[in-house]
């Protein structure tokens, strides 16, 4: 009987997506990517959105372009192109999600 092959684990970037002062999204996308490191499905990592440091609008092309001036740019596209689904962890503001 042939063995089954095997699978390479999908990467799960978890994204904690406020940068605000006071914020509990850090604590809740650490829970998370702990939860999902338990399933041999993922390798599960976590990327902080104010540690990355990743400003809005500062690159002179549109991202499709892929045509990157700044480091920090070129660092969250690298974690992208990695990645293989994304879980975003962002808090509620007025029963939506906010924009930054």
């Amino acid at each position: 009987m042939a063995a089954e092959p095997s699978v390479a684990p999908m990467t799960l970037t978890t994204v904690v997506a406020s940068t605000r002062p006071g914020r509990v999204g850090r604590s809740v996308a650490d829970w998370f990517t702990t939860r999902a490191a338990e399933c041999d499905q993922f390798e599960s990592h976590t990327v902080d959105l104010r540690e990355l440091a990743l400003p809005f609008f500062d690159e002179p092309h549109p991202p499709a372009l892929r045509q990157y001036t700044k480091s920090h740019t070129r660092k969250w596209s690298r974690i992208v192109e990695a990645s293989d689904a994304f879980v975003f962890v962002t808090p509620e503001y007025n029963g939506g999600f906010p924009a930054r």
